[in-house]
């Protein structure tokens, strides 16, 4: 049996230097794979647009929720004055969608309490559709670009 060292003699010093110099070249190159394959890129995700109308008129105000009832998790956005909300990231799933108005600080008892945060007056937005427990609607987010139009009946 001849051993690594002996092999090495026989070869050369250029040649052994060569072979050991290798070997710590692919260390470092194996590690840098190893990370690499076991990175993760996160949970796949998804971006949605979309508008959010009551009776067919764009609301010109208030904030979307998605609240994922399986998995935990959710989004948010607001709604800008045509009705327009866009969300980026969202992991890809089933939603429960809640639409709520927003929310000032308002003083409820002047001089003997902090002003208090109170939901701005929004008729546009019925009470059924801010509630988790009540909302009807649903989206289902994709890998990808999303439209998912909102729409509120009464």
């Amino acid at each position: 049996m001849v051993s690594i060292r002996s092999s090495l003699r026989q070869r050369g010093p250029a040649q052994a230097a060569c072979r050991r110099g290798g070997l710590y070249l692919l260390l470092p190159a194996g590690l840098v794979l190893a990370l690499a394959v076991g990175c993760d890129s996160g949970p796949r995700t998804g971006d949605i647009k979309g508008k959010v109308t009551f009776k067919g008129a764009p609301v010109r105000e208030g904030l979307i929720t998605l609240l994922n009832p399986t998995e935990g998790g959710g989004a948010e956005a607001r709604i800008d004055d045509e009705g327009n909300y866009e969300i980026k990231r969202v992991v890809v799933g089933e939603y429960l969608v809640t639409i709520s108005p927003l929310m000032v600080l308002k003083d409820t008892d002047p001089g003997k309490s902090p002003p208090a945060p109170v939901e701005k007056p929004a008729p546009d937005i019925p009470v059924k559709y801010r509630q988790q427990g009540t909302t009807p609607l649903r989206a289902k987010v994709n890998e990808g670009i999303n439209a998912i139009d909102l729409q509120m009946t009464r």
